[in-house]
């Protein structure tokens, strides 16, 4: 009688992984990395965002056609729940479209925050219709009880669905913008908007490459320094001139609401005497608004 016998071979020990910049690295502003790691994100927006990120900056792009599947192997989550956390950034501004490409909101004074615990009424819907298929009646009637207490007071920040009543759903086209973002909530004038192409002009001396910005932003910036700062056209233009020749302040000042986060500074350090600038001859005080500052421009 043959017996076989028994041999144990030795297990190779796993490797630990370790992190390495020979193996890739991903180029990413500090301010983008600051404002994302304070965000009110959930998780799994959280992992999303940071997926999109590899596959946007990870590759030296602004933005790319990223499948949810793709999306969904780097972050461990389902498609499904990566379909809806995506839906969810680009509600609150933190991801930008454009066609099928998506990438990364680079304006973070844009991004809207959320209640942690809000729900839209359209996710709040599919949820329902989901959980109330082949149920008890007992078991539905529980289920929408909890849907009503749950959507008591909810958020319409983020969703394109209001609880509001009807009246507060539209907002009316104030007669004096020139420029408006969808909801209505951020707009400016004629004279805003122009201040915000011309700020935009100075930032392609810096940056030939700078992307064309969201206008009703800027605008709306611009206004909030006329309306609550009282900051006049010339004063912003003026110290965003200055800003934008000054060694330090011409390439971490790109857009009116940094001149705006740091103006008090700015104001200071214009007014020190013998502070350098990039330009050799001193100019005149900047005229934003006259034909000739537009001359090439327009």
């Amino acid at each position: 009688m043959n017996t076989a016998e028994l041999y144990e071979f030795p297990v190779k020990p796993e490797q630990p992984r370790m992190a390495d910049l020979d193996d890739g690295y991903t180029k990413l502003a500090n301010e983008l990395l600051e404002s994302l790691s304070c965000c009110n994100l959930t998780a799994r927006q959280f992992r999303v965002m940071l997926a999109l990120i590899r596959k946007t900056y990870g590759f030296g792009k602004k933005n790319d056609r990223i499948a949810d599947s793709q999306l969904a192997d780097i972050s461990g989550l389902s498609r499904q729940n990566v379909n809806k956390a995506k839906k969810e950034l680009i509600s609150m501004n933190y991801i930008v479209k454009d066609g099928n490409r998506i990438g990364v909101n680079k304006e973070v004074s844009a991004w809207k925050s959320q209640l942690r615990d809000s729900v839209s009424n359209l996710e709040t819907k599919k949820v329902s219709k989901l959980e109330t298929n082949d149920v008890s009646s007992l078991e539905t009637h529980k289920r929408n009880t909890l849907k009503i207490k749950e959507n008591i007071n909810p958020t319409s920040e983020n969703s394109d669905e209001s609880s509001d009543p009807p009246k507060s759903k539209f907002v009316s086209v104030r007669p004096d913008a020139a420029v408006s973002s969808p909801k209505g909530n951020q707009w400016g004038t004629a004279d805003d908007l122009k201040a915000a192409q011309w700020i935009y002009c100075k930032v392609q001396i810096i940056c030939p490459s700078a992307q064309e910005p969201t206008w009703h932003g800027w605008a709306n910036d611009i206004r909030l320094m006329r309306q609550i700062d009282g900051r006049t056209h010339e004063e912003i233009c003026r110290l965003f001139q200055w800003a934008n020749k000054d060694p330090f302040w011409c390439s971490n000042v790109l857009c009116p609401a940094k001149l705006r986060e740091k103006w008090g500074t700015l104001v200071i350090q214009s007014q020190q005497p013998g502070r350098a600038q990039r330009g050799a001859a001193p100019e005149q005080p900047v005229d934003w608004n006259t034909a000739e500052s537009w001359e090439g421009f327009l």
